[in-house]
């Protein structure tokens, strides 16, 4: 069944994105455009011609991290679930036959996610609405990912404090793409109740249409049109964090939504269908559960990236996707560039820098500042719980600067950008310097299980 959808999606995928392609250069060319281009990115970015921007747009595209978060201790998919489990990256389904829920008889949300991966996505059909009871029913379906267009820091902060990444081949081979959140289009503009839609969130219901289609991430011109009609928003907010410097146009909270929807029609097995991983320093740094998560990462080859990330504090509260546009208030937020490598992980890895830094000490030589720095966050932790208060935001602030002080400036990580890495499926990403860190190529290939 799942062949056969992706068979049929990405014949559809590719005419629609292809109808789109002038629409996308017409909506590149415009003044406004071009004008919040220049601000960002300057003007020999901002004065290419359409066709151009569109190109490198896509190619921007092409290297964005599909990404999934889930909560290290949650009650789905866990870090316990990932380590003890089957040995792939399981949907909210499959944990819920394997620990014997009941999906409330497929009433309430099930009932209603089950209704967007059929109706939307066109996923095989529990033999009970939204109550799937035998494994090979719960595994028609996927885990849910999203194409993190904005290059946000710290992943998926608004699913969980860990965020997997997937390896680019594979998400691009079995990626079905939604123009947007298809929780949020139904909270918001397919039910049939009232719609209920919290301050600051307006989406343009009818840019969600079957014209639309669903796409893929080799063709998707059409869903990046779809996604800024949709959420009422320019092209040039993502345009600016693909094609600037990363850091260089700080994220508002209304950006964490603006992703495309990924559900990657396949089984995910470990260790081969994962790039990296990256853990919430606020969250889970100096803690026995960040440990467990080194370890993790560690036994699978996986190189792990810590980031600040929102480092929201007390008072703002648990983000999540009906929170997140009142985040940082109404203005630029976040420079969301705040990535460094684990080197106690690395070292255990294959992946290594490509470049010959003088002044980046080998993986093996950090091992006692880094662990001096995580027994600080231990002991921060242990004098607030004693204390009956939490860490404070800017707590978490000063102790990563005084990690990034601790630690060779190379290990500060960024993103891959197109042209970068010759190497996309094997780079983790780039040093400040330039330097590229990539696992050992070898022959290993993904195996895809549809």
């Amino acid at each position: 069944w799942q062949r056969e959808l992706l068979n049929g999606l990405q014949d559809d995928a590719r005419h629609r994105s292809d109808i789109a392609a002038p629409a996308l250069e017409e909506a590149l060319s415009g003044a406004e455009f071009r004008a919040a281009l220049r601000e960002c990115a300057g003007p020999n970015v901002a004065e290419l011609p359409a066709a151009e921007l569109a190109r490198r747009l896509r190619e921007e595209v092409s290297t964005v991290e599909v990404v999934s978060g889930f909560q290290a201790d949650g009650f789905e998919m866990s870090l316990s679930e990932a380590i003890h489990g089957p040995g792939f990256f399981e949907s909210s389904w499959q944990v819920g036959v394997r620990q014997g829920q009941n999906f409330s008889g497929g009433k309430r949300w099930y009932g209603i996610q089950d209704d967007v991966e059929t109706k939307v996505y066109g996923f095989r059909p529990f033999s009970h609405h939204g109550y799937p009871q035998i494994m090979p029913e719960a595994s028609e379906r996927t885990p849910y990912f999203m194409a993190n267009l904005f290059r946000v820091d710290v992943g998926s902060p608004l699913y969980g404090d860990v965020s997997v990444v997937l390896k680019p081949s594979l998400a691009a081979e079995v990626g079905v793409v939604s123009c947007a959140d298809t929780g949020g289009w139904t909270g918001m503009c397919n039910s049939s109740e009232p719609r209920w839609m919290p301050d600051g969130y307006k989406p343009n219901c009818s840019a969600y249409k079957k014209s639309n289609g669903l796409g893929t991430l080799k063709s998707f011109d059409h869903l990046l049109l779809a996604n800024a009609a949709y959420w009422r928003v320019p092209l040039s907010r993502v345009a600016c964090r693909l094609l600037a410097p990363w850091g260089q146009t700080p994220l508002v909270g209304s950006d964490l939504i603006h992703y495309l929807e990924v559900m990657p029609a396949a089984e995910l097995t470990f260790p081969s269908a994962v790039k990296f991983v990256i853990g919430s320093f606020p969250d889970l740094f100096g803690t026995s559960t960040g440990a467990k998560l080194q370890e993790w990462c560690a036994t699978k080859g996986w190189v792990l990236l810590w980031s600040l990330g929102l480092n929201l504090g007390d008072d703002e509260g648990a983000a999540n996707f009906w929170t997140a546009v009142g985040l940082g208030g109404e203005g630029a937020w976040t420079a969301s560039n705040r990535r460094v490598v684990d080197p106690v992980v690395l070292a255990r890895t294959s992946a290594a820098f490509n470049g010959t830094s003088p002044q980046r000490p080998s993986p093996q030589g950090l091992g006692a500042k880094f662990e001096a720095a995580w027994q600080g966050a231990n002991v921060t932790r242990r004098v607030a719980a004693a204390a009956n208060h939490s860490v404070s935001n800017v707590t978490w602030a000063l102790s990563w600067s005084n990690l990034m002080e601790l630690l060779p400036a190379d290990l500060r990580m960024l993103p891959l950008q197109a042209g970068f890495c010759s190497d996309i499926e094997n780079c983790v990403g780039t040093s400040p310097s330039g330097d590229c860190l990539c696992y050992r190529a070898e022959n290993e290939t993904v195996e895809v299980v549809i």
